[in-house]
């Protein structure tokens, strides 16, 4: 877990440094997290262009009641150059405890160290990373099959159901993005616990 740790800090210590040493172009957006209608917190996607870098955040806070009050703190910190992906963190805080996955490339593969709540993953991905879920809320990804969905690191099935509409199926549950003017406006998420909507704000 301390490597893990460290690993997040250098990544943190990176944007900065890129931020001051380049001129940064800022895009931010707002999003609403709802479940059966009833909003249970919210989410801010970023895009920063640095020089030939860019990166892609998520930060999402949700509180919902099952059986007992549920909190959950999610982040997902990405950076593409030449349009791959080079390194990808996620950080989980929970009832369930603290945990942390990151997806980074070295050399010709990526490394993968995923630590999270009763699920473990170290196999390593070979073929390069064109679109993950922080990409996604700001560009339309052009004919996909895959994409990575970073908390368990690994490549997805993502498939173009109709006119602006990708479906991602991951660990069995298929989650609908729905784009407009080539950007996220609505997802659909299933998850064991509880289904929720993300919703852009008007």
């Amino acid at each position: 877990m301390q490597n893990y740790q460290l690993k997040v800090l250098f990544f943190t210590a990176l944007m900065s440094f890129s931020a001051i040493m380049g001129h940064s172009a800022i895009e931010k957006r707002e999003y609403d997290i709802t479940a059966a209608g009833i909003r249970i917190g919210g989410m801010t996607a970023t895009r920063e262009n640095v020089n030939n870098q860019t990166w892609y955040t998520l930060h999402s806070e949700v509180s919902f009641w099952f059986f007992v009050r549920v909190r959950v703190v999610y982040s997902v910190k990405s950076l593409y150059q030449n349009n791959q992906l080079i390194a990808s963190t996620v950080e989980t805080h929970s009832n369930k405890g603290n945990f942390i996955s990151t997806v980074t490339w070295s050399k010709d593969h990526y490394k993968v160290q995923v630590d999270g709540y009763k699920y473990k993953n170290a196999v390593p991905i070979a073929e390069p990373i064109r679109y993950n879920s922080a990409r996604l809320y700001f560009e339309y990804p052009q004919s996909i099959s895959t994409v990575l969905a970073d908390n368990y690191g690994l490549m997805v099935p993502a498939e173009n159901i109709q006119k602006d509409v990708y479906a991602v199926t991951v660990q069995g549950n298929k989650n609908k993005f729905y784009f407009k003017s080539g950007k996220i406006i609505r997802a659909v998420m299933h998850h064991p616990i509880k289904n929720f909507e993300v919703k852009l704000k008007i």
